[in-house]
């Protein structure tokens, strides 16, 4: 007999005679180290007998190392990462006492899970494995017909492939019904469970931080960040549908001036830094008393609730100064721009904020006629 066939020879008859022990062990102490020595020998005969199957398959010449899922003890599939089962041995057909080999993990544990107390969990379990290809996971199941089994679940690298292993320890539970070594189990399982509920946290944060970056691309202009036109648009309804009796709304209408001479002259991309300085003058000079638009193009809008007249002409004065004063720069080039501006007031008994909104656009196509670079409120405007 080679030393390789002593030794297993002798962990499988340690396992068994550690295991007749504990049922006369003097003590529970005394029981739990029997216990644990009859798992560690099991453990230790299931790796020398991959190791030998890996061994075997890597002599033979032109073979990749392979193991005969079918000599090893414990219940062995191998499913695709969604979870398809290609691999299913001889002991997993015993283990779930099945006719036919299922297509898919979950249909494999469908009749365990009705048996547990809490299938939800178990459940969960699975999903999150499957939608984690990198996580590895084990855990005890306690089944309604008495039996306890370990399920042990790892990636196979470079394989796109997924190994689980399932274990029956009745016999083992059984012979060991100290309440210490119990709660330890539990306690690691819970522990497990925790590592798992953690990695499930981040991956749910993740995922919502995705989210939240997908409603703001919705929302804003990618050029300069302002609320784009539709986004822009829903708010002022908003801002209509929530107004009350007695307050106003104003809108300012804003146009850079000969934007297609700065195109020309300077080149496209000097004029996408024209638009966003201009955004920058005109965000800074509302701040958070309303909300600012990009229209299209160089054309962008304010809608400014709870403003008066006075203070809307002041607010629209202070951006034109601010845009004559600015000085741009794009690569080597440096050059002044003007902007023109349109102030419209909403009226109470208008539904909707459109109304205000066309009004100002007249009144800025007013300032454009009156030479540019002005304010010019819609009262004032030729229509």
């Amino acid at each position: 007999m080679t030393i390789r066939a002593t030794l297993k020879v002798g962990l499988g008859l340690g396992t068994l005679a550690l295991l007749l022990l504990t049922k006369v062990a003097d003590g529970p102490v005394v029981g739990s180290i029997l216990f644990t020595g009859a798992v560690l020998m099991a453990g230790g005969l299931t790796a020398l007998l991959i190791r030998e199957n890996m061994l075997a398959a890597a002599a033979t010449p032109g073979h990749k190392a392979k193991i005969d899922p079918d000599a090893l003890p414990d219940a062995v599939i191998v499913s695709s990462v969604n979870g398809g089962i290609t691999v299913l041995n001889r002991s997993a057909f015993t283990l779930f006492d099945l006719d036919e080999e299922p297509t898919h993990i979950k249909t494999l544990f469908e009749d365990w899970h009705r048996m547990l107390t809490d299938r939800s969990q178990a459940d969960q379990v699975v999903e999150a494995v499957l939608a984690s290809p990198d996580i590895q996971f084990s855990e005890m199941l306690y089944l309604a017909d008495g039996r306890t089994v370990e399920r042990t679940t790892r990636p196979v690298p470079k394989k796109g492939e997924r190994l689980w292993i399932l274990r029956d320890i009745t016999h083992m539970q059984l012979a060991d019904s100290d309440s210490a070594m119990h709660r330890s189990m539990v306690e690691a399982d819970a522990a497990r469970t925790a590592e798992l509920a953690e990695q499930l946290y981040h991956a749910k944060a993740e995922l919502e931080a995705k989210q939240a970056e997908l409603t703001r691309l919705a929302n804003t202009d990618s050029l300069t960040g302002l609320l784009n036109r539709r986004r822009f648009t829903a708010l002022g309804e908003k801002a209509v549908t929530d107004a009350t009796m007695g307050s106003e709304i104003w809108v300012v209408m804003m146009d850079i001036d000969h934007f297609k001479r700065i195109n020309d002259t300077y080149g496209h991309a000097a004029g996408d830094v024209a638009i966003r300085d201009f955004a920058n003058i005109v965000s800074e000079a509302v701040g958070e008393r309303g909300f600012v638009g990009r229209m299209g193009g160089e054309e962008f809008a304010v809608i400014l609730p709870g403003f008066n007249q006075d203070e809307t002409i002041t607010l629209a004065e202070k951006i034109r100064r601010a845009t004559a004063h600015h000085q741009t720069v794009s690569d080597n080039e440096k050059f002044r721009f003007t902007a023109s501006v349109g102030v419209a007031q909403w009226m109470p008994r208008e539904v909707t904020i459109e109304p205000a909104l066309d009004r100002a656009d007249q009144a800025l196509y007013s300032a454009k006629a009156y030479g540019r670079n002005r304010v010019v409120g819609f009262e004032y405007a030729s229509v």
